[in-house]
């Protein structure tokens, strides 16, 4: 196994924390899906508006109605029996053989009081308002985890830093000690002291390496940069599904 990426090394970030929150308002897709709800409230705020306007509904029929066997010619004929067929009529009926007939109207509705549009109404400006107040906590969430992070990555580099130097001068007095000890100024048990002390140091530096991984996959969530981080795209696996 052959890992892209050393333990030991690390990169120091330069982090500008305005930048930052800046990004992660573009990249979280809380964000995205808070500004959409606020557009979806929007849209259902301007449909109560219009349910409170008077309403004008075009209406129209058209078609062909059945007509079998033989019309009178006045309503006072004398013949008798039935003028109509019920199977003609049957035949004829939906077809250009039958009568054809017609209807256009308009239906012109005016709310007179209203109270259950005001209410709509009332209740869309409700949810709107609750809407930009979740995507201002939001906001502010998101600020604070930014902050938190690039705070935390900051100590974790300076960590770092401080455990290397730790690290260095452990293995200087070690390397000191041993020559004591090849001269006789010292004896085993001090060089085993320093090699504890150095096992420590280079514990301690681990640590801080692994804090400072943690710092900075927190950093790329609070800004939402994790895919581009590690170099994935999602538009590329997409087509394939």
């Amino acid at each position: 196994i052959d890992p892209t990426d050393r333990p030991e090394d690390y990169v120091e970030y330069e982090i500008d924390v305005e930048r930052a929150v800046t990004k992660a308002f573009v990249r979280r897709p809380e964000i995205a899906s808070a500004r959409k709800e606020i557009h979806r409230e929007e849209v259902e705020l301007r449909f109560a508006k219009n349910q409170r306007l008077p309403s004008v509904n075009i209406e129209g029929s058209y078609g062909w109605g059945g007509l079998g066997g033989t019309p009178r010619d006045t309503a006072f004929s004398a013949a008798s029996g039935p003028t109509t067929g019920f199977g003609d009529s049957l035949t004829d009926w939906g077809t250009d053989e039958g009568g054809e007939n017609y209807s256009i109207g308009a239906v012109i509705s005016i709310p007179l009081g209203n109270i259950e549009g005001r209410h709509n109404v009332s209740k869309a400006k409700l949810e709107l308002r609750r809407a930009k107040t979740r995507l201002k906590r939001l906001e502010q969430d998101i600020i604070l985890q930014v902050r938190d992070g690039a705070r935390n990555l900051k100590s974790a580099q300076e960590g770092i830093e401080a455990a290397e130097r730790k690290r260095l001068a452990a293995a200087e007095q070690l390397r000191a000690e041993r020559i004591r000890l090849e001269h006789g100024e010292s004896t085993p048990f001090d060089v085993l002291q320093r090699e504890e002390i150095l096992v420590e140091a280079e514990s301690q530096k681990i640590n801080a390496l692994q804090l400072y991984r943690d710092s900075v996959a927190e950093l790329h969530r609070a800004q939402g940069t994790t895919l581009e981080a590690r170099n994935v795209v999602i538009g590329q696996v997409m087509p394939i599904r």
